[in-house]
């Protein structure tokens, strides 16, 4: 099943009223549905610290209990959009942030600003759907776990690593991926229930 798409127009009430609906349709329980619940606040929230005025659309697929949430951004953006993300940061510049939401935010927020500072990942499911890979959840963990095997690292490594467990999508998501598909960021957060 695939929801209708709503986008920034519709807002987040109506999004997350969505979410409810889809969820009372598939029979998942209170547990489940808050959970999805979650990962749509926490993936909508971040695009919204972004920019007050992006212009993205939204919608959820699912089969049987495998859910996959999808949004969708325009990569064009203005100067003015630029200006004040940049303004985000106290010295103007756009600096690598801590934690994954900060690491998912940056990586958004780069590429709906055409920097094309980032790796290309390679993924079967993505490359078959035609999505240009820049992060993965399953990759920062394992860029984690590495980071907490070297010694000299291992401050900075707990540090993510309580990032990471402290995070909704870390936490309830099977995979997060940000890619680009027709000069759109996308951003699709997979999760499976019992």
């Amino acid at each position: 099943m695939r929801t209708d798409t709503y986008t920034e127009k519709h807002g987040m009430k109506l999004i997350l009223s969505e979410v409810e609906r889809v969820a009372e349709f598939c029979k998942l329980s209170s547990s489940s549905a808050s959970k999805l619940r979650l990962l749509t606040e926490e993936m909508l929230e971040l695009t919204v610290r972004l920019f007050d005025d992006l212009k993205y659309s939204f919608y959820i697929e699912n089969e049987k209990k495998h859910f996959t949430l999808n949004l969708i951004a325009d990569t064009y953006v203005s100067l003015s959009q630029r200006e004040k993300m940049l303004s985000l940061s106290s010295d103007g510049k756009n600096r690598a942030t801590k934690g994954l939401l900060g690491k998912i935010s940056t990586v958004f927020e780069g590429l709906l600003s055409g920097d094309s500072g980032y790796d290309l990942i390679s993924m079967p499911f993505c490359d078959n759907l035609g999505i240009h890979t820049y992060f993965t959840l399953s990759n920062y963990q394992d860029e984690i776990q590495k980071m907490f095997q070297e010694e000299s690292q291992k401050k900075s490594q707990s540090e993510e690593w309580d990032e990471l467990g402290k995070s909704i999508i870390a936490n309830l998501a099977k995979e997060v991926v940000i890619g680009v598909r027709n000069k759109k960021v996308e951003m699709i957060v997979t999760v499976d229930f019992n």
